[in-house]
C-alpha cells in the first residue's frame, strides 16, 4: 500500500497548493466568473460522502432490527490534466470505511448480535468531459468514464445462542463506470463539485472464510445503469 499512500499525499499537496493559487487569483477586484476548460489546465479534486443509520425496532419483511447503528464514509482525491478543450484525463484514489452493529430478532424470538467492519480502496483512471451551461463558464455538467479497480475487506462477528461465528471476506471488483455530476465555480479557479456513481459493467470476485466451514468463492458479472444514491459525493476542485 506504500505507492497508494504516496499518491494520496501527492494529490492532497497538489490540492492545497492549487487552492492557495486560486485565492491569489480570485481577489475582490475580479469578477466572479468561472474558467474556460482549455488545453494545458491541471486540476485537483477532493470529494467525500457520509452515511449514517440508527434504527430501533425496525420491522422489515426480511429482518427485524431491535437495534442498529451503521456509519460509513468515503473520501476520494483526484488529479488530472486537460488534453483538449472540455476534455481531460485523470486518476482518482479512494478510501472508505463502514461499521455496523445490530441486534436482530429471529422468527422464533431468539436474538442475533452482529458486529462488522469493512474498508475499501479504489484506483480509478478516467476520461472527463465538460459541458458548459452558461457564457461565464461558472456552471458545467461533467461526465467521467472510468476504469474501476476496487478492493474491499470485511470482518463480521455474529453471535447466536452464545455461539460465535466469524467471517473474513475479500472482494475485488473490476469494471467500467460512469460518474456524472455538476461543477459550480465559487471563485475563479475554485469550484464546488458533486458527482454520483452509475455503474456500467463490473466483475466481482468474492472470497470468504467462515468459522468451522469450508472457504467459499463467488464470481459475478453485472451489467446495469442503476444510480447508486448511497455514493453521492460532495467536494471541492481547483483548476490552474
Amino acid at each position: 500500500m506504500q505507492p497508494t499512500k504516496f499518491l494520496f499525499i501527492f494529490l492532497f499537496s497538489l490540492l492545497g497548493k492549487s487552492f492557495l493559487y486560486a485565492q491569489e487569483k480570485g481577489g475582490s477586484n475580479e469578477k466572479p466568473d468561472g474558467i474556460s476548460i482549455s488545453k494545458g489546465l491541471k486540476f485537483s479534486i477532493l470529494t467525500f460522502s457520509l452515511s449514517s443509520r440508527n434504527a430501533v425496532n425496525d420491522n422489515n419483511i426480511l429482518v427485524n432490527y431491535i437495534d442498529q447503528k451503521k456509519n460509513s464514509w468515503d473520501i476520494r482525491a483526484d488529479g488530472g490534466y486537460i488534453i483538449k478543450k472540455d476534455l481531460g484525463v485523470g486518476l482518482g484514489l479512494s478510501y472508505g470505511e463502514s461499521k455496523d452493529n445490530n441486534i436482530i430478532k429471529k422468527s422464533d424470538g431468539g436474538l442475533t448480535f452482529n458486529k462488522s467492519f469493512s474498508n475499501d480502496y479504489g484506483i480509478r483512471p478516467y476520461i472527463k468531459n465538460f459541458i458548459p451551461l452558461d457564457n461565464k463558464n461558472r456552471f458545467y455538467i461533467i461526465n467521467q468514464t472510468e476504469l474501476q479497480f476496487l478492493f474491499d475487506h470485511l470482518v463480521k462477528e455474529s453471535t447466536t445462542d452464545d455461539i460465535l461465528t466469524r467471517t473474513y471476506t475479500t472482494r475485488n471488483t473490476y469494471g467500467i463506470g460512469l460518474r456524472p455530476g455538476l461543477i459550480i465555480f465559487i471563485v475563479k479557479n475554485f469550484a464546488f463539485e458533486t458527482t454520483v456513481d452509475i455503474f456500467g459493467v463490473k466483475r466481482t470476485v468474492e472470497r470468504s472464510r467462515i468459522s468451522d466451514m469450508p472457504d467459499s468463492k463467488v464470481a459475478t458479472t453485472d451489467l446495469n445503469f442503476k444510480i447508486n444514491v448511497l455514493k453521492v459525493a460532495f467536494g471541492f476542485s481547483t483548476y490552474f
